[in-house]
């Protein structure tokens, strides 16, 4: 499957998964994406670990035909999206999330994003929703979408 084929599905189903409050990314991805020339849409939690000011939680670089403004400089959580780490009782599990993406992509593709999602750093993924500094209607709204899009855990 190639980029045009995602897109295109990702396109119909109207990006909902960039409405859920934009990705949380490392100071590293912050600079990749600033140094390709974007606009500063973050709020530092920590040192290493920065989230997206949402409008509405949708993501800032959400352009208005549900295309992705940052594209080639994405954080890995786009990138990897529709793979979704989690924390149940201090164990890390991966989750498919219930997107259009997860029913056509080849396994050898789900298992690269997998593989690639390891990179989210632990302590971004636990305290996403914790360590915050939206607006608390913004982030139950967030958390709400994100519990829906909740399918099945990855073995």
């Amino acid at each position: 499957m190639d980029n045009k084929e995602m897109f295109k599905i990702c396109k119909k189903c109207g990006a909902k998964c960039c409405k859920l409050g934009g990705a949380d990314v490392t100071n590293q991805e912050r600079e990749i994406i600033l140094s390709a020339g974007h606009t500063d849409h973050f709020v530092k939690i920590d040192s290493d670990h920065y989230e997206m000011k949402s409008k509405g939680s949708i993501c800032p670089y959400l352009k208005e035909d549900n295309s992705c403004g940052i594209y080639h400089v994405r954080p890995i959580a786009c990138r990897c999206f529709p793979i979704h780490p989690e924390f149940n009782n201090n164990k890390k599990e991966y989750l498919l999330a219930l997107c259009p993406l997860g029913k056509v992509l080849p396994k050898e593709l789900i298992d690269r994003m997998k593989k690639d999602s390891t990179r989210i750093m632990d302590h971004i993924t636990k305290t996403r929703f914790t360590d915050t500094k939206l607006p608390k209607g913004e982030i139950e709204a967030i958390i709400k979408g994100v519990d829906k899009l909740k399918n099945f855990i990855l073995e």
